[in-house]
């Protein structure tokens, strides 16, 4: 593969075989299980009431989705991710955790796979930064979800990551994510476009902030680092990233063993922008 511009421009590129985002990777996966409802969807839970029907597009290992679907008891809930992995994993804490009134399927968000207006309510959250046309999932979205209904979104903005001290090995990790999914039509920076996009869409945006996810102490400033790094040695991302000439090998590994040890620095701090956003369909 070349420096141009490459061939595939859809929700689930893949490089040599594998999903260039890492979704298969245990240590993406791993991320995400860390994931509840009762933190990362709190601005929605609010709005939802038992027994409505949901959906949770991109619901990665399910953990948030489960959090969601005790929400809407005895409402049925759905999650989709495009991983098969995920699904799998997400159906075993399903059963693990009891609850019933859910099920996973593979599917798309771009091209999801229920008539139009299935749900009361539809719940998306760090999946529109991985596309290319991030307006086309949340039209497909505009169009699941019923008359009235609401559909909450997360996207990160990691544009201007507070880092103290500063630090090159940490700051040029951020610079490699976002140029790998810049190649691919994707980015990790425009969290801060989501209102706009949403009423490009045909929503009317009733809640829309920002705020900032930290790394407040040395053991999760050390925690999201170790994640970070392990990124790097896993996602097919920075093996592209590596082929086509914009680091070696040698060079990643410092830089891993360089934010490692910036991380046990006792001032050690860390915070990426993120942004949320509810929309009602009119």
């Amino acid at each position: 593969m070349t420096e141009g511009t490459p061939e595939q421009h859809n929700s689930h590129p893949e490089y040599q075989g594998s999903p260039l985002y890492g979704y298969d990777s245990p240590a993406v996966q791993e991320h995400y299980e860390g994931r509840e409802a009762a933190s990362a969807a709190d601005f929605f839970l609010p709005h939802l009431q038992s027994g409505i029907s949901l959906l949770d597009a991109g619901c990665g290992p399910g953990t948030i989705t489960l959090g969601l679907a005790e929400a809407v008891d005895p409402g049925q809930a759905i999650g989709i991710d495009i991983e098969p992995s995920m699904i799998e994993r997400a159906n075993t804490f399903a059963k693990e955790r009891k609850i019933s009134n859910v099920r996973f399927q593979v599917a798309d968000i771009c091209a999801l796979p229920f008539p139009d207006s299935s749900f009361d309510a539809v719940f998306t959250s760090a999946v529109l930064e991985h596309l290319s046309d991030p307006g086309r999932a949340l039209r497909d979205l505009h169009r699941v979800v019923k008359s009235s209904g609401l559909v909450g979104v997360i996207s990160t903005d990691w544009g201007e990551p507070l880092i103290s001290p500063p630090n090159e090995a940490v700051a040029r990790f951020f610079e490699l994510f976002e140029k790998g999914f810049n190649r691919y039509g994707g980015s990790l920076n425009r969290g801060r476009h989501l209102r706009v996009m949403m009423r490009q869409a045909g929503f009317d945006v009733i809640e829309f902030s920002a705020s900032y996810g930290n790394s407040p102490t040395p053991e999760t400033v050390q925690s999201t680092v170790r994640g970070f790094v392990a990124w790097m040695e896993n996602l097919p991302l920075f093996d592209e990233a590596i082929e086509l000439g914009w680091v070696d090998r040698p060079t990643l590994d410092r830089m891993g063993d360089d934010m490692q040890k910036w991380a046990e620095h006792p001032d050690a701090f860390l915070a990426n922008g993120r942004c949320k956003a509810i929309g009602r369909k009119e």
